[in-house]
């Protein structure tokens, strides 16, 4: 009897453990979604940020030729 209650507890011992061992990947699933998440909205900030800056830099490189033709066309109207 004894060791037929050994052998019930060691055959319930394994389905326990594969229980255990899937809530631990389940939870590390969700921990990697998240991350994702994160990395994802992080990224798109990182974009959001270039794109205001190329936008600055455009416009720059506008005003800094419009310059530079006020400056041709001053000096030839000097000569």
């Amino acid at each position: 009897m004894e060791a037929e209650m050994m052998n019930l507890v060691s055959l319930l011992a394994i389905p326990a453990a594969a229980g255990a061992a899937y809530g631990g990947v389940k939870a590390g699933l969700n921990g990697t979604r998240q991350s994702l998440a994160q990395i994802e909205r992080t990224v798109e900030r990182i974009g959001q940020k270039v794109d205001t800056h190329g936008e600055r830099i455009t416009a720059v490189e506008t005003q800094a030729a419009n310059l530079k033709e006020r400056v041709a066309s001053n000096k030839q109207d000097r000569c």
